[in-house]
């Protein structure tokens, strides 16, 4: 195709020029047509392309200011290059009615004109009449007639906004009639016609009377401005002041009427007689322009002063003068010296025009001098730093001088004529602009006109030239930039193209034509973003011939003349010429939206002709001629053979990984893209009332462009193909994985493009159904949501998409309440944005249906059909179920106690939501933090709890039902409930019986839980997380179930558990539990055996450990100060300890002494040198006691009968010779046979009492060797025996006189008496055993 056509560019611009991406994600195959969730990760990345290029058009053109910043002066200009590049057209011309120029020339008044463009008309009066001629229809008949019973001469006519609440709201308008000696208010109402995209709407014209009319006191007022809220200020031709017509609804005795004219400048007492106190300077004022932005008011004199006024809306009859700006002529010479234009004695300021915030932050007003010198002025830094838009600025400040052009070709000299003296041609001549008059500007564009002579005058056409001012070219070679730079600032000079345009007759007045859309002068001067989404900017030319509409030609017009030249010539040098001024993307986006057909795109001289115009009109499609068509398929082709190829780049030189430089065409298709939807992309839907934000006629605009260019790729698959001749061959060389990166790429677009289609035609679907009704009828959530969405988060963003989908809800639920049925405006949704509501979808809107028909039936078999259809529906349209309406259909099927509905619904949603299994395997693990299938599980949950819910409301139902006393209606729907439970119980989804299972045990009464018979309770209470009452319920559940040993175990693990807080003491009462269920087990075999039989072994020596520590921690806690915050009490209650931590941590640290001796004979630790010193002590803590003997013997005896006859902690062979010895130690002070005594005490017994110290006497171990120690030894075992003795023979003794051993003892006295031979003489204790000898010779 390259060699066939030529009209290829050099292929290294455009490789240069495309742009560097991250490759996009592959999607996932999904049907984008069946769900409103359709591929939002496909959304998302075509989201980032559209942004990428948003940013790269605003950042593309800078603004005006930014251009004039810094440069004084500037005067360049540029000639178009052939009939192609002329920057404006006249494009129709509507002659005046015939019937008004016959009464012109039938009574030869007074006469003058003007433009009304708000309301679309031509203002014409004669004498005291005035026509209001409808330029739109045109026709011979098309005007009005006013005129009121005087004949005073009209004089000026002005059309300003109503003042809202003195008239009728049809009212929207007043035209100020102006006459010598009075003012006249006549009402208007021109409501516009039927909307269609983007065009002029005819409106219908209504004239009320206002009988308001007030004296001017002999002041014809040249120049009338209003202001949005109705204020009318004027100036008159005899003053230098400000006057402004006052009206209200009633009559004021102040005034005298219903109105008065006020003067707001000069002496203040000319405001309550300006006839005899009106000023007389010279100095008047000749012109008044309102900038409402800013709220300043500009007045230029006779003198060329220009005045700025600030009207505060907070002083509503106040014009306040804020700088006065003399000799400007001057100022312009500074800022531009040698100029001759500029010289004092030609220097004459014709015309201002306002410049509105919206087009440029900076400069604030634009005049025109009678040489075409535009002057710039500003309000220096005052909007840079001003934080509201409403406060006054300081001054006025000149700030750029824009030169006349002065190599324009004069348009009616012969550029083919030749010299007759030389016989060469002449040199072209020039035009001089001289005598400018009447003047427009609108968003750098530019006409002023000249007159030539009586009977035709002129325009001086200026616009931007853009190429030179932005930056189109990025990419290109600097050898391609051909931007006019200053040597100062190195920045773009301002450069415009001009043209010189003749028109038939004397101009009356120039205007931009307020009908063509503000979109299509939406973004200032850079009209390449909105070339393609509106009728270009024209201005309405008003002659004694009729009215002149003159049209911009944009660089697409020129782009689509050079196409048609191409097809003649097959001359590619011209299209060539306009790629390297525009560049490659700009270029390739123009010829995409020719070859895509885009609406406002047509050959440029049958813009306004009769065929365009009905097209547009009716907003049919245009007749397309064979020219038009080839053209079309001419620009294709251009946008094939120039479109490059997608290739991997390195994103640096240090192995930063790779990315996609796609190919120029989809860079241009991006880009078209980003500029058809730039009017609505960022706006929000609704207005705060709910109305549409964006009119249904500019929506319908950005849809039909979409839908063309839609219709467009899907005819030429081709260009997004690996391999396709639309590539330039199968693409070998080139990587395939750019190529399908690209694809991908595209593919994202269109599914975005595909769902801007169908969201747009639901915001129409929305506004037919009345809009604000509608969403009115809604949850306030949901119409605040929709307040606060853009369309750009609407098809882009989860929430947007929820969003959209609860609007579908609304609008079929408004729908049905009022009785439409589900199959009807299903069909409407589908037919309009399928994806909004698809084939499931429907499905689900059939099922509620069903469910609406159900309450309207009594109870029985057809109600019961209804519902079980329902539940059909709703379980097939699943996967499209939205948890809010998943919520309303488990209450209705409550409401309808249809259990088996509200429990099987729910349960399939969540298989549906959870279809791969995330959220039950993330369960399954714990719920681990900060894991990706979380959401998959709360999306589970949510389903679970619209059973939970329903269980619930029976419940709560069914006690409202007792209370009311009717029984059946409570057992009713308490049977709703079990049933329900049954049902539940009945499915194998693990996750829901946990759920389930938490509520029971969340209610007061668990016992639910308890009466489950079912394998996965067993589970759940297995399952983490673990608690107390899970724990608890499961022992029980494997004591009811026979498992004693599994109960045991569970209940010896919850001993051990450090998670619960459990006190010792309940540790304790769980281990005897554990050992009673453990003891109780029979035991399937020898191993089984053995392993309880460890089990209960361990579990027994550590319930006996446990009960040391509970008896270590009831002593220590009175020891301690503060024992809830002493961190040793604390750890010691929060779990079992082991005994060596106990002996350590506290017996040993505490001087437990007997509590080590309890460790000891609990581990039956044989150590006994540990338990002498641990005796040792004992003994020692009672030597400084003064009842040492008393206190010692008792410790000593309830130790033993706490541990005898344990050899270990309670050695009698060891104690007894230790409390003989401490006896000893302290001689007469002891008690005689203490020592016995005390082991006896300690359950020793008696006989085992003698013989150990029958054994320490005769020992001869030191001390006992001494004869003085072992009388004493034989001292107390006389004292103790002989207690014995007379105890035993006491009738009713805890000691029998059978257990007494007579034989034994009278032995032992009979050795005893044989040894005092060796002791000395002891008469005491002779005498003792002697008795003791009698009583048992006598009484045994």
């Amino acid at each position: 195709m390259y060699a066939n056509s030529g009209m290829a560019t050099s292929s290294a611009s455009l490789q240069a020029s495309g742009s560097v991406f991250p490759r996009p994600s592959v999607p996932q195959d999904t049907d984008h047509s069946s769900s409103l969730d359709a591929n939002l990760a496909a959304l998302e990345s075509a989201k980032r392309a559209i942004q990428t290029y948003l940013t790269k058009d605003d950042n593309a053109v800078p603004e005006l200011s930014s251009v004039i910043e810094g440069q004084n002066a500037s005067s360049t200009y540029s000639n178009p290059r052939n009939e192609a590049w002329i920057p404006f057209v006249q494009q129709k011309r509507v002659a005046l009615p015939q019937q008004i120029l016959d009464d012109y020339g039938f009574a030869n008044p007074h006469s003058t004109m003007g433009i009304l463009s708000d309301i679309d008309r031509v203002w014409i009066t004669m004498n005291h009449r005035l026509y209001l001629w409808d330029y739109i229809e045109g026709g011979s008949s098309s005007f009005e007639t006013y005129e009121k019973g005087d004949d005073e001469v009209i004089t000026h006519v002005a059309l300003v906004p109503a003042k809202r609440g003195v008239f009728i709201d049809a009212i929207t308008h007043v035209l100020v009639l102006c006459r010598r000696l009075s003012l006249t208010l006549v009402g208007i109402s021109a409501p516009p016609g039927p909307a269609a995209a983007g065009i002029q709407r005819r409106r219908e014209l209504t004239i009320y009377e206002t009988d308001i009319t007030v004296p001017t006191a002999n002041q014809d007022m040249l120049s009338v401005v209003g202001t949005p809220e109705g204020r009318i200020l004027m100036c008159g031709a005899n003053d230098g002041a400000i006057f402004e017509l006052e009206y209200q609804a009633k009559e004021s005795w102040w005034s005298g009427g219903r109105a008065s004219l006020k003067q707001r400048t000069g002496s203040s007492v000319g405001n309550l007689l300006p006839s005899l106190f009106a000023s007389n300077t010279s100095d008047e004022i000749t012109n008044l322009t309102f900038d409402n932005s800013r709220r300043c008011l500009y007045a230029l004199t006779s003198s060329y002063t220009i005045i700025m006024y600030h009207l505060s809306r907070d002083s509503p009859n106040v014009v306040r003068e804020i700088f006065r700006m003399n000799n400007i002529a001057m100022q312009a010479q500074t800022r531009c010296p040698g100029a001759p234009v500029l010289e004092p004695k030609v220097f004459k300021i014709t015309d201002i025009h306002a410049v509105d915030l919206s087009e440029s932050r900076d400069i604030t007003l634009v005049a025109l001098t009678s040489h075409g010198v535009r002057l710039y002025f500003n309000h220096r830094s005052y909007y840079r730093l001003a934080s509201s838009a409403d406060a006054a600025p300081s001054t006025l400040n000149l700030c750029h001088v824009r030169l006349p052009p002065t190599d324009i070709l004069d348009p009616f000299s012969d550029p083919h004529s030749i010299n007759p003296q030389t016989g060469q041609i002449n040199q072209p001549q020039r035009w001089t602009v001289r005598g400018a008059g009447y003047a427009a500007y609108e968003s750098g564009l530019f006409i002023a006109t000249q007159n030539i002579d009586s009977t035709d005058d002129i325009l001086l056409c200026t616009a931007p030239d853009l190429p030179q001012i932005g930056n189109f070219k990025a990419g290109q070679d600097s050898s391609a930039q051909q931007q006019q730079q200053s040597p100062l600032t190195s920045k773009p000079l301002l450069t415009e193209i001009a043209y010189l345009l003749p028109v038939m007759g004397n101009v009356w007045s120039v205007k931009p034509n307020p009908a063509i859309p503000a979109v299509s002068n939406a973004y200032g001067w850079n009209e390449t973003i909105t070339q393609f989404s509106g009728p270009p900017p024209s201005f309405l030319v008003l002659t004694n011939d009729g009215l002149h509409i003159i049209t911009r030609k944009r660089p697409v017009h020129t782009i689509w003349e050079l196409f048609e030249r191409w097809m003649r010539a097959r001359d590619s040098a011209e299209l060539n010429d306009f790629f390297i001024t525009y560049g490659p993307l700009q270029t390739s986006m123009m010829a995409l939206a020719i070859a895509s057909d885009n609406f406002y795109i047509s050959p440029p001289d049958t813009l306004y002709s009769p065929v365009a115009l009905d097209a547009i009109l009716t907003g049919s499609s245009m007749t397309v001629s064979p020219i038009s068509g080839g053209v079309r398929e001419a620009a294709k082709i251009f946008y094939s053979e120039n479109g490059g190829r997608p290739s991997i780049v390195e994103q640096n030189a240090y192995g930063g990984g790779t990315t996609t430089r796609y190919s120029m065409r989809y860079e241009s298709l991006a880009a078209y893209f980003s500029r058809l939807v730039r009017p609505l992309w960022k706006a929000k839907i609704t207005t705060a009332t709910l109305v549409s934000n964006i009119s249904s006629a500019n929506l319908m605009s950005v849809q039909r462009d979409l839908e063309r260019l839609k219709v467009f790729l899907s005819s030429n698959p081709q260009f997004f193909i690996l391999g396709s001749a639309a590539y330039g061959g199968t693409g070998i060389g080139v990587s395939q994985e750019a190529w399908r990166a690209e694809g991908i790429a595209a593919t994202q677009l269109q599914t975005l493009m595909n769902q801007t289609i169908e969201a747009i035609s639901f915001v129409l679907l929305l506004s037919d159904y009345n809009m604000p009704v509608t969403v009115g009828k809604m949850e306030p959530a949901l119409q605040q949501a929709l307040s606060q969405l853009t369309y750009e988060d609407f098809l882009t963003t989860k929430s947007g998409r929820e969003t959209a989908r609860s609007l579908v809800n609304g609008v079929i639920n408004q729908q049905i309440s009022q009785q439409v049925s589900v199959d009807a405006i299903s069909e409407i949704l589908q037919a309009r944005c399928s994806s909004f509501c698809s084939a499931d979808d429907v499905m689900l809107y059939k099922a509620q249906e069903q469910v609406r028909k159900a309450k309207e039936l009594h109870p029985g078999r057809e109600r019961a059909s209804a519902l079980e259809e329902s539940l059909r529906l709703f379980e097939k349209g699943a996967k499209n179920m939205t948890i809010s309406r998943l919520q309303r259909i488990c209450r209705d099927y409550q409401e309808l106690s249809f259990s088996y509905g509200f429990v099987s619904l729910p349960l399939k949603c969540a298989q549906v939501l959870d279809v791969d299994g995330l959220g039950e395997a993330y369960f399954d693990d714990g719920c681990p933090p900060n894991d990706s299938r979380e959401e998959a599980l709360v999306q589970r949950r949510a389903c679970y709890q619209c059973i939970v819910d329903a269980l619930k409301e029976s419940e709560v139902a069914a006690d409202t039902a007792i209370a009311a006393g009717q029984t059946q209606k409570a057992q009713e729907l308490t049977d709703t409930s079990n049933n329900a439970i049954a049902f539940a119980i009945r499915t194998e989804d693990f996750v829901f019986h946990s759920f389930l299972y938490d509520w029971f045990l969340s209610r007061e009464d668990p016992s639910m839980l308890t009466e489950v018979e079912h394998p996965l309770v067993e589970k759940y209470l297995l399952h983490e997380p673990q608690t107390l009452q899970k724990t608890e319920l499961l022992w029980q559940l494997y004591v009811r179930n026979g498992r004693s040993m599994e109960a045991a175990r569970t209940l010896a693990a919850l001993a051990d558990s450090v998670s619960y807080g459990l006190a010792l003491d309940q540790r304790i009462q769980y281990l005897s539990l554990a050992i009673s269920n453990a003891k109780s087990t029979s035991g399937d075999g020898l191993r089984r055996y053995e392993a309880d039989g460890e089990f209960l072994k361990d579990s027994e020596d550590k319930l006996d450990v446990a009960t040391i520590q509970l008896e270590i921690y009831t002593r220590l806690v009175p020891m301690v100060i503060n024992p809830d915050e002493d961190p040793k009490v604390q750890d010691l209650a929060s779990r079992l300890m082991t005994l060596q931590e106990l002996f350590m941590d506290y017996a040993d640290a505490y001087e437990m002494n007997d509590m080590k001796l309890l460790m000891l004979h609990t581990s039956e630790h044989d150590d006994p040198s540990l338990v002498i010193s641990i005796w040792g002590a004992i003994f020692n803590s009672h030597r400084d006691r003064p009842d040492h003997f008393t206190a010692l013997g008792f410790s000593v005896s309830e130790l033993g009968r706490r541990f005898y006859p344990s050899e270990i902690a309670f050695p009698i062979d060891i104690l007894s010779e230790a409390l003989e010895t401490y006896a000893l130690e302290f001689g007469t002070e002891a008690p005689p046979g203490w020592a016995l005594r005390v082991l006896a005490d300690g359950n020793v017994p008696n006989e085992l009492v003698l013989d150990y110290f029958d054994r320490i006497k005769d020992s001869g171990v030191p001390p006992y060797e001494d004869p003085m120690a072992i009388r004493r030894v034989l001292d107390d075992i006389t004292y103790f025996l002989g207690e014995w003795l007379d105890d035993a023979l006491r009738p009713g003794s805890r000691h029998s006189r059978a257990a007494f051993p007579a034989g034994k003892a009278e032995a032992m006295v009979d050795r005893y008496l044989s040894a005092f031979r060796g002791l000395g003489d002891d008469v005491i204790t002779k005498r003792r055993l002697l008795d003791i000898q009698n009583k048992v010779r006598s009484r045994f």
